[in-house]
This record gives C-alpha cells, sequence and structure tokens, in this order.
C-alpha cells in the first residue's frame, strides 16, 4: 500500500466524481472490504454497488487483494492502493510555469507531512537538537540561517527554539529563480555582494546553510555563463576566508524535490531524516576510533573486495585528518547534517590506484560502475562501458585543476546504509569510500577548478599500516 497516490488523469478525476465512490474509497482506505460488507456500511443494495468497485478497479484507485470461498461462492476482498489521494493540479492545458510555484507548495506540504506521518519525525524535535547539541547555541548570540522555501517549516522551528534560549535569528531567503535573475539583471559589481561576509559575518556567532535544489529556470546565455562563473569565483573566495572566522558553520544537507509516487525516493527520503536523529556521542566514539588509526599511520590503503582493487596512500609527517560529527565547533570545517565523515586531504600525501566505482557523480549527473586510474594524486584515465563519451564531454568541458584528487571521505553514519542519490550525502553513508575532484571547497583543500565529481566505493575494506580499521564497510570495534 503506497502512502500517496497523485490523481493526474481527466479519467480518473471523473471516477470520483460520485459520492458513493468517494465514501467507498475511503473505507477501503482503513481497511480490506467486499461488496457486502461495503453495501452494509452504505446502506444500499450489493448490486448496486459492483458498477463503482468496477471503476475504482479500472482506473487504479482499489485492488484485489485476497479472494474467500463461502458456501460455494468467492467473497472478493479489495483494498485502496494508497493510503491517500492528491490531485496534480498540472492537469488540462494550463500552462506549467504558470502553476510551478503551487505546485511546489502543495508537493513540500505532502513531503512535510510524508516527513511527520509516516517517517515520525518531528520538525521541532530536530531543531531543538541542532540548537542546543549541534551549535550549543547561548543567550544573546546572533544566527544567520540561509534557506529556501522548501525548508521554510524546519526554519521556522529554528527560529523559535533560537528565541528559546534568548539568541536572535536572522532568516536569509535564496532560491534559483532568485539567483537567475541576480545573474540576468544585476552588475556584476553589485551581483558578488554577499550579506553575510561583506555586512554581518563579524557580528555572527553561527550560521546555518540548508543546501540548495530549488526549481529550474531557462538556460543561460553565454554572456551569463561567464558573469555567473565570475560570481562563483568571488563565493570561493568568500568561503575559503569565512571558514578562518569563529562563526560556527553547520551545512544541512537537504534531498532535491521529488514526486513523492516515486518509490525509491521515499525509501531514500526515510533513511535520510532518519540519520539526523543519530546518537551523535555514538558517532563521535567510532570516528574518532577510525581517525586515531589513520593519525598514526604513514600510509593506508583501501580495498574494494568485490573486484580485488585498491588505493594505495603514502602520508608525509604533516598530514591532515579531520571528522565531521555534525556538532560545530569556532573555526570547524563547515560541519555538516547528517553527520558522520571523517576527511583527509591529500596534498600531503602520494595516491596510486585503479579501481572502478559503485557509482560517480559529476556535477549533479550520477553514473554507475566508472574506472578510474591515479597516479599521484591524479586523475589519468576515466572509463565507462556504457557512459564513456558523457563522460569525457564533462571532464574535458570542465577548466581548472580538474583532474586533482582534493580529498577522501570515509562514511561512518550508521543510518545511512545506500545510495541516496545525492552526492553529499552519499559520502556519509557507513563504510563508503569518496574521492572529490575538482573544486573542494567544503573540504578545505587548494584544489581549485569548476569541475565538481565524487567517485563512490561502497563497503570498503580499509587498512592503517596493515591493521583493519573498517572490513566491508563496518568498524571492526563494533
Amino acid at each position: 500500500m503506497k502512502d500517496i497516490y497523485y490523481i493526474d488523469k481527466v479519467n480518473e478525476i471523473k471516477a470520483l466524481a460520485s459520492e458513493h465512490r468517494l465514501k467507498i474509497l475511503n473505507y477501503l482506505v482503513k481497511e480490506e472490504n467486499t461488496a457486502q460488507g461495503l453495501a452494509q456500511l452504505l446502506d444500499v443494495k450489493q448490486n448496486a454497488l459492483w458498477y463503482d468497485i468496477k471503476k475504482l478497479e479500472d482506473t487504479g484507485f482499489i485492488e484485489l487483494v485476497r479472494k474467500e470461498k463461502v458456501r460455494g461462492t468467492v467473497k472478493k476482498f479489495y483494498r485502496a492502493v494508497a493510503k491517500n489521494y492528491f490531485v496534480d493540479i498540472s492537469l488540462g492545458d494550463a500552462e506549467l510555469d504558470r502553476t510551478k510555484v503551487v505546485h511546489n507548495l502543495i508537493e513540500r506540504e505532502i513531503e512535510d507531512w510524508h516527513r511527520e506521518n509516516i517517517v515520525d519525525i518531528s520538525f521541532q524535535d530536530i531543531a531543538r537538537r541542532i540548537v542546543n547539541h549541534n551549535l550549543a547555541i547561548t543567550e544573546n548570540e546572533i544566527i544567520a540561517i540561509s534557506y529556501s522555501p522548501k525548508h521554510q517549516k524546519l526554519t521556522e522551528d529554528l527560529m523559535v527554539e533560537i528565541a528559546r534560549v534568548g539568541a536572535y535569528a536572522i532568516p536569509i531567503l535564496h532560491t534559483k529563480r532568485m539567483e537567475y535573475n541576480l545573474i540576468k539583471h544585476v552588475p556584476l559589481e553589485y551581483a558578488t555582494n554577499d550579506v553575510i561576509d561583506d555586512v554581518i559575518l563579524d557580528k555572527l556567532d553561527a550560521h546555518i546553510i540548508f543546501s540548495p535544489g530549488f526549481i529550474e529556470e531557462a538556460p543561460l546565455s553565454q554572456n551569463m555563463i561567464e558573469k555567473s562563473n565570475k560570481i562563483e569565483e568571488a563565493k570561493r573566495k568568500n568561503v575559503r576566508e569565512t571558514f578562518n572566522t569563529d562563526v560556527r558553520y553547520l551545512t544541512i544537507d537537504t534531498i532535491d524535490t521529488k514526486s513523492m509516487s516515486d518509490k525509491k525516493y521515499i525509501q531514500h527520503s526515510e533513511m535520510y531524516w532518519k540519520s539526523l536523529y543519530m546518537d551523535r556521542e555514538e558517532l563521535r566514539k567510532q570516528i574518532e576510533f577510525a581517525a586515531e588509526k589513520l593519525r598514526q599511520a604513514s600510509s593506508f590503503k583501501i580495498v574494494n573486495e568485490e573486484n580485488g582493487d585498491y588505493l594505495q596512500f603514502n602520508f608525509s609527517e604533516d598530514k591532515t585528518i579531520a571528522f565531521k560529527d555534525g556538532c560545530a565547533q569556532k573555526k570547524s570545517q563547515d560541519t555538516e547534517l547528517p553527520g558522520g565523515l571523517l576527511v583527509t586531504l591529500l596534498e600531503n600525501c602520494e595516491l596510486n590506484g585503479e579501481f572502478v566505482t559503485d557509482f560517480a557523480y559529476f556535477y549533479d549527473e550520477s553514473f554507475p560502475k566508472v574506472k578510474v586510474k591515479i597516479e599521484n594524486n591524479k586523475v589519468v584515465n576515466l572509463e565507462s562501458k556504457n557512459d564513456g563519451e558523457r563522460i569525457n564531454k564533462i571532464f574535458e568541458k570542465a577548466i581548472g585543476q580538474k583532474e586533482r584528487v582534493g580529498s577522501l571521505s570515509i562514511g561512518t553514519n550508521p543510518a545511512l546504509q545506500d545510495n541516496v542519490d545525492h552526492p553529499y550525502i552519499n559520502s556519509k553513508m557507513l563504510g563508503c569510500v569518496s574521492l572529490q575532484l575538482g573544486w573542494d571547497e567544503l573540504e578545505m583543500s587548494n584544489v581549485d577548478s569548476n569541475l565538481i565529481a565524487q567517485l563512490f566505493i561502497k563497503n570498503s575494506t580499509i587498512y592503517a599500516e596493515n591493521e583493519i580499521v573498517l572490513k566491508k564497510g563496518k568498524f571492526i570495534n563494533n
């Protein structure tokens, strides 16, 4: 039984243009029943319901779940296919761009409902944890919140919880539409202005940043692309400078909005939201265990056990290893939720190896099974059986130090067990190793390219000086 059924066909709407059918559907949402049982509930003759039941079954609103033989007859039991039914407002000949805003509002409300009622999470509870634990906000502190409309409900609860401890919240709204029009209409000298970095950074104690994922606008012209790149360069500079301040940063990763009728997405969404409830103390112990093993090692290797491939690392004494458990500190390296990430910067080590990824992302485009060869921290070959030409085109168009591996991450969040189709959340998946190519602003490496790419190896076994740290994606101290 699905959580939500989208009504997006005219014949489906017609099928529900009947009070009897609506009542039948309502009863069958609650429990399975027969035509006879429904007739008794509605106080009508059984024969009068057969047409309505057939109509609901033909349109896919209900289904036959079982048959039962009783005294020579067969009883047919029906059940609704979903718990809730919503009309898709993009029906008919309406222009989609005119209905997009309303559609997004409804979709956001449905997602919020799903999180609260199906996943059984509380935005207020999450907000309270973020304020009191992850950021440890105290009285009279000033906290900026950068958010988009899809994060409104959690932002509202964050503002309430911030006020509850006697601190001050400054909400800052961002949308893709706003960014598009900023690039299109605002002069470059003003388009690079940033209220956080230029005006209030020295007054902030903490900054909560929701990762983006907004509605798409029309494609950019070549002039707008060049202007966008210059704005992006200014942002990169600001990011690196702000990480050197005493502001406590917390990025909350969010999954892009998709149709809630997508079963795979629903499962991934549930996994993600549940990961926000991780016990941070237990997570910290696990990460510290792995971090200490790697700090003591002058070299380590990662074996991808399914195909026997491996990566070998040799560190110098000034190697850098950081861990992120979702709790922000001053001068933090942009702490992230869901937490659970061990990061090593590869500027002071030598990385060599050849392996086949479980999946890879180039920008936001996903590719399965990419073969990668790395020599001295640089990618020298990328191959893919079905997508090789497409990957190489993306790679060729990128500029800057696109072949450099900027950082390696080991996911340590046990609540995340599978690919959730979101590269920055996947990097926290337990036992998953990811290599970052190109621009690596979040891990503070000096690699600078407009390429944003991540290569993922799941369920890895990790050795430090031949001592196992993780075995097939699991901590050996568990």
